[in-house]
């Protein structure tokens, strides 16, 4: 065959193999295919291969048509060679071209004919049944019987407008007209009210199946008009019957009755297949009667076609297994009624098998198989080329099979099959083409196919030939086996493949004409999986929600990751993120951001899938339709509808009123309700109040925004329903009684015109005479806001009987219960008598007296007051309160070996009374004292300690003596049964204060215990741990520990340098090891605009320092700018921490500190901290710039430098004027002059030799400078000069402001003989 055919036979080929199925053959019924991006029909080629007419359009076979438009019946057919069309009517041949208003469609290989009519008088005679035969010389198709209906729109029957006048609750039936003429399709009948949108219909309201309106029973809202409208669809237009006013009458209602059907459609006809079926249940009664259906026979109601309209049944294109027996039931309060309905469905034929058509070989055999289904049975017939058969040795008809022999091309030909019965007549077509084909590959060559693993891999191999080719499959072998099947098309589909699978395949179809073969590669890739799934998400609304979704996934393959909510793809936005693959953020969600989530990952080759669900929580939407019902006067009933829960379900409410009384416009809880389905509360109200009322929607999230409020719901006025509360009498006086109460508040006034009436008089026993029970005092208090009344010339503490009534405009409120108040109370008047001392201990007196008489009392006695003191201080008083009447009292907390005076008070509301005369004497006697006030311990030597002690604050006798014990221990703090043996040296003269310790263990703890005793005992413990010391290397010194003990505890060890005795330091240690550490843990306590308070830890370790105090100056870019310094501050034993405040300080100002301890040796500075005070700096606040101006500056500076100079000229003179004989004094020194001190009245001159003044105005200055201030220090203070400490700061000033000297900062002593020179003194002011 010449290869340019061949193609064109590939190209038809592929056209009609892409539409049939696996076992069929035939190249019609094809759209256009694109092949090489070329549209190609069967059409477009002329190809060598007759194929018999297929149809492939025809119209309908009920074809209803609008005679205002073309009238358009179709008929389509494919085949080769072309295609010739002709027409029926009625049965008779149709003469298309010579009928003017008949004309043949201009499509290309189209016979569809169109009909033009008049529209205002069409032509019935066009009405009638068409069919189109299709032909060429391989056969002849028909369609089936079109039968052409012209549509119309029938007039309502004409009756006039009427008034129909029905009782309340009686049935009624509004009949519609009927219609005059057929037509078809029927309209759609419907019922409108006061021409409005059509009537809904209900239980209530329905239509019967002469389209009459039906009401159960009628209400006073269905007065109206009623009018019946007929709706033609095909041809848009609307038909309006007469129009029915109802009117209702309500002077005469119908009353409750039973349901009963109007109508009972027990034997309907039969409804033919594919229609609708409607069954109808027309009731009445009232209540209105509620309508159930079932299906009682052949199966239950089909769900997805049935349903409900009114009373109505319907089921949506019938079937034959819809047939059976339905009931309807109707029932209400008073009782039920059902009937039975039988249904019966009919069908016009319709396939069941309808046949197709076969290419075939010569020699081949041939089946067609066309069955049939419809009710009546249809019969089946044959037909070929549209004639009937004739007989042919080699064909054979057996009911709906035709089967022939031993093909040969002559039997190529079309064959009808028809369906008859009652109803109807179907027409079917089917080809048998005789030719003779070598197979042809329809696939491509060398295709490349790639699946996943498990997927089930499909290899195409689409061939033609005639006789249809065999398909075998290979694989370097010929494929078999369960995981491989051939379809009939030649497609090779291999089941869950693995890489095993990929590789070269090779197609063969072979038929008796010849054999072809094709090759293809098959490529299994990794399969996609989800690896890490998202996971369900619970947020708050306005958070970030993100889903990840981790994918495996095949690397050749391109990966793509979509997300989608509820199936619908996410689109990325402002709050929407999908920038990373796999990664889903939402920003700011939203209640409607919730829902299902897919992640769907997808390659060429496959997809997979994983979900999780997305829940915005948020606080619960207030609550509708807020009710009040069950209105009282107290009392009403809130409804409420619940809102949106948004995600997170209720909880509760809570409900809030307003009222208008006690805080008009404030919203006020009145009742809180847990659980989500509870939307009713009772709520008990005051009267004469107007509320409002409002409720709130709470969820775990939180509230939900207050409801609207409801309209204001005002209560009557009532009288008082509460008695105040709070009512008593007490007297401020002798003479008077206050009855107070607690006025009602303004919820439970209840009324205008609020009043209080009292009512008093003296209880029966403090009558002087008896009265009636109604001989009331009454008084009446008109303020509403009125809480008490005073009744005055009252006997003293007389009791009375007191009611307090509350009362209004509308009446009394009830009357409180009798409650007994008293006037007031007067000092008591007499003493007690007999005092007596009884049981007397060291720390204890027992006294008893005789009890005052009542009237004495004047009042209530509270109880007794002991008053007490120590003869040793009778200014110190004490006193201890005894409450109640006993007449006896045990006074403690006394000091044994004391001598005590005693007297007792009695004392009552008022006050004290008169002390009990004379006072009674008692002698506490002697007990053991207390312990030592001070226990501390120096180091004599490294096995020798000096304890000290003074003796107790607490004697509490005659102290006799002191008992010392000491034991080791290994380390501070050791428990008691890891001590060593105790060591006790008694000291019995009470006047000793201290004992020596020798021949102690060197570097070793103690534990020292000292007790005082008196001849009862020995009295409390005072403790001490301390240690010995190393032996010195060269010169033995003393090292002093102190400790002091109280009687909350120890105060830690600190400890001191070496001492002699004599409060100088010794030279036996390094100066370095002599000075203090530094401070610790300095902190900014706190700061103002003119002070900075700073608090510091002492150092634990090291020398004891004898001061502490802070440097300061303001922060600049000098840095020898000069330090100022504090008041100092001394070591406190008992606190770990010290503070200091620096006052007189700039706001605004920024800081520099330091603190510095020191003692004789050295000091130690912390490092420099800063911080600013608050408030504006003084520069900020200067009203005018021109203190920043340059001239103004240098001019300040001239002056200053004048005053200056002239103020150094008359200190000079000053200095030289003034001799002094001071010899005496010079020879007394015996050491460096800076270390001696400066008496209050001596001048510069005390430190000048005796020379005259020119010899010591010559000499040069040497050593340091004293004071310049003249030095008001006493004797040995540690704020002379800068000089005592050895190691001052040249910009250093003093605690009084005086400028320490330049050269103070030479630490070398002179020689006790050096004279200090006045020329030092002559360039300072």
């Amino acid at each position: 065959m010449d290869w340019s055919i061949r193609q064109l036979l590939v190209v038809v080929i592929c056209c009609f193999c892409s539409s049939v199925r696996s076992e069929e053959w035939s190249l019609t019924n094809l759209p256009p295919e694109t092949i090489g991006g070329v549209e190609v029909s069967w059409a477009d080629v002329n190809v060598d291969v007759p194929m018999p007419p297929v149809i492939t359009k025809q119209a309908p076979r009920k074809h209803i048509v609008d005679p205002r438009e073309l009238i358009v019946i179709d008929c389509e057919a494919t085949g080769s060679p072309e295609i010739r069309y002709s027409w029926l009517k009625n049965g008779r041949e149709l003469d298309v071209d010579s009928d003017p208003n008949i004309a043949w469609s201009s499509a290309p290989n189209s016979g569809t004919i169109t009909i033009e009519l008049d529209g205002d008088n069409p032509d019935t005679s066009y009405e009638g049944k068409y069919q189109c035969k299709a032909a060429n010389h391989r056969g002849t198709a028909v369609t089936n019987e079109i039968e052409v209906i012209i549509t119309a729109s029938p007039l309502f029957a004409f009756s006039e407008d009427k008034e129909i006048t029905v009782a309340v609750g009686a049935h009624h039936v509004l009949e519609c007209l009927s219609i005059l003429g057929e037509a078809i399709p029927p309209p759609n009948i419907y019922w409108t009210k006061d021409g409005s949108n059509p009537i809904d219909l209900t239980e209530r309201i329905s239509i019967d199946a002469k389209n009459n309106l039906i009401f159960a029973n009628v209400e006073e809202g269905d007065a109206g008009e009623y009018s019946c409208r007929a709706e033609y669809s095909k041809l848009g237009t609307i038909r309006i019957a007469n129009t029915l006013t109802l009117i209702v009458d309500t002077a005469s209602p119908r009353g409750a009755r039973a349901p009963s059907f109007l109508k009972r459609d027990i034997n309907l006809p039969p409804v033919n297949r594919g229609e609708d079926l409607t069954l109808r249940c027309i009731t009445e009664g009232l209540p209105t009667p509620e309508v159930r259906w079932r299906r009682t026979s052949g199966g239950s109601l089909p769900a997805s076609r049935a349903k409900v309209v009114g009373t109505s049944l319907i089921i949506e294109e019938v079937v034959e297994r819809d047939a059976g027996s339905y009931e309807c039931t109707a029932s209400n309060s008073l009782g039920k009624d059902t009937y039975e309905v039988m249904v019966t469905v009919n069908a016009a034929p319709y396939w069941k098998t309808e046949p197709v058509g076969q290419m075939l070989a010569p020699g081949d055999d041939a089946t067609i198989l066309c069955e049939a289904a419809g009710t009546p049975t249809p019969e089946v017939s044959w037909k070929r080329n549209g004639e009937p058969l004739g007989d042919q040795p080699n064909r054979r008809v057996s009911g709906t099979t035709l089967s022939m022999q031993d093909l040969v091309k002559d039997d190529s030909a079309v064959y009808q099959c028809i369906a008859r019965n009652n109803l109807g007549t179907r027409i079917t077509n089917a080809y048998i083409n005789v030719v003779e084909l070598p197979p042809i590959m329809l696939t491509p060559a060398n295709k490349k196919y790639a699946y996943v693993q498990d997927q089930d891999a499909q290899l195409d191999c689409l061939s033609f030939g005639s006789p249809k080719p065999e398909i075998t499959w290979y694989k370097e072998e010929l494929l078999a086996g369960d995981r491989y099947q051939v379809l009939s098309n030649g497609t090779l589909v291999i089941t869950t493949v693995s890489t095993e699978d990929d590789g070269q395949y090779k197609c063969m179809a072979i038929n008796r004409f010849g054999e072809e073969a094709l090759q293809a590669e098959l490529s299994v890739k990794r399969k996609t999986s989800i690896a890490t799934p998202p996971l369900a998400l619970e947020v708050k609304a306005g958070n970030e929600a993100q889903f990840v979704c981790m994918v495996d996934h095949d690397p050749d393959l391109e990966l793509t990751i979509i997300w989608l909510r509820n199936g619908t793809p996410v689109k990325p936005g402002s709050r929407i993120n999908m920038a990373v693959l796999g990664t889903l953020v939402i920003k700011d969600t939203i209640g409607s951001d919730s829902g299902l989530y897919t992640c769907l990952a997808s390659t060429p080759r496959d997809e997979a899938s994983a979900q999780a669900a997305l829940s915005v929580i948020d606080v619960p939407e207030a609550p509708l339709n807020l009710q009040l019902s069950n209105q009282a006067d107290t009392s009403v009933t809130l409804s409420w509808d619940m809102g949106k829960e948004n995600n997170s379900p209720i909880e509760g409410y809570t409900i809030q009123y307003a009222e208008n009384r006690l805080m008009p416009g404030e919203w006020q809880e009145m009742k809180v309700i847990d659980g989500r389905d509870t939307l009713t509360a009772d709520l008990d109200l005051h009267p004469w109040i107007n509320y409002q009322f409002r409720v709130i929607a709470r969820n775990k999230v939180g509230d939900s925004k207050p409801s609207d409020a409801t309209q204001g719901y005002e209560t009557p006025a009532a009288a008082p329903n509460a008695v105040p509360g709070g009512i008593k009498g007490e007297g401020t006086e002798p003479t008077n009684m206050i009855i107070s109460w607690e006025p009602l508040p303004g919820l439970q006034q209840n009324g205008p015109g609020l009043r209080y009436e009292v009512r008093y008089r003296q209880q029966p026993q403090n009558r002087k005479r008896r009265q009636a029970d109604s001989d009331w005092t009454v008084e009446t208090v008109n303020d509403p806001n009125g809480k008490e009344f005073i009744v005055e010339d009252t006997p003293t503490y007389t009791a009375y009987e007191i009611t307090v009534q509350a009362k209004n405009d509308f009446g009394d409120g009830p009357l409180s219960d009798v409650v007994v108040g008293y006037s007031g109370e007067n000092f008591p008047s007499a003493a007690v008598e007999n005092t007596e001392v009884g049981d007397i201990q060291p720390r204890s007196v027992r006294l008893d007296w005789d009890p005052i008489d009542e009237e004495s009392v004047n009042g209530d006695l509270k109880g007794y007051k002991v008053r007490y003191w120590d003869e040793d201080d009778p200014d110190n008083v004490m006193e201890k309160t005894f409450e109640g009447d006993e007449p006896t009292a045990l006074v403690d907390g006394l000091t044994p070996f004391k001598n005590y005076n005693f007297e007792v008070v009695p004392y009552n509301g008022k006050g004290d009374g008169p002390a009990s005369t004379p006072p009674v004497k008692a002698s506490t006697p002697e007990s053991t004292p207390g312990a030592p006030s001070a226990l501390r311990a120096n180091v004599l030597d490294s096995k020798t300690l000096d304890v000290q002690w003074e003796a107790p604050l607490e004697p509490n006798g005659v102290i006799t003596g002191y008992v010392l014990t000491y034991r080791t221990m290994p380390e501070p703090g050791t428990l008691e049964g890891r001590l060593g043996p105790r060591m006790e040296i008694p000291v019995d003269d009470p006047a000793t204060t201290n004992a020596e310790l020798s021949d102690l263990e060197e570097q070793t703890w103690y534990r020292i215990e000292l007790q005082a005793k008196t001849r009862i005992g020995l009295g409390d413990m005072k403790e001490l741990e301390t240690s010995t010391s190393d032996p010195a290397p060269v010169t033995t010194v003393a090292m002093t520990t102190t400790a002091m003990a109280t009687t909350e505890g120890e105060v830690p060890l600190i400890p001191l340098i070496p001492d002699d005795g004599d409060g100088l330091p010794e030279d036996g240690l390094p100066e370095a090891s002599k000075a203090p550490l530094k401070p610790e843990a300095v902190e900014v306590l706190d700061t103002g605009e003119n002070f900075i308070n700073v608090s510091w830890v002492p150092a634990k370790v090291g020398p004891r320092p004898s001061q502490f105090y802070v440097e300061y100056r303001e922060r600049g870019t000098n840095s020898e700018q000069m330090w100022l310094q504090t008041e100092k501050v001394e070591p406190d034993p008992y606190s770990e921490t010290l503070q200091k405040t620096i006052d007189g300080l700039n706001p605004g100002t920024r800081y520099q500190l330091r603190v510095v301890a020191s003692n004789n040796f050295g000091k130690a500075f912390t490092d420099i901290q800063e911080t600013t005070t608050e408030g504006e700096s003084p520069l900020a606040q200067a009203a005018t710039p021109v203190g920043r101006q340059g001239w103004f500056i240098g001019l300040m500076c001239a002056i200053a430098l004048l005053i200056l100079i002239l103020l150094i000229i008359c200190f000079i003179k000053k200095n030289r004027g003034g001799k002094y004989k001071v010899s005496e004094k010079e020879d007394a020194l015996k050491g460096d002059p800076e270390t001696q001190p400066i008496k209050d009245d001596a001048g510069f001159g005390e430190y000048r030799p005796r020379e005259s003044p020119d010899e010591v105005m010559a000499k040069p200055p040497t050593g340091s400078i004293p004071s310049l201030t003249g030095s008001d220090k006493e004797p040995g203070s540690e704020t002379d000069s800068m000089a005592e400490y050895g190691d001052a700061d040249p910009g250093m000033f003093n605690e009084d402001g005086s400028f320490i000297g330049q050269y103070g900062a030479d630490k070398k002593q002179r020689p006790p003989e050096e004279p200090t020179s006045p020329a030092a003194f002559s360039t300072f002011v």
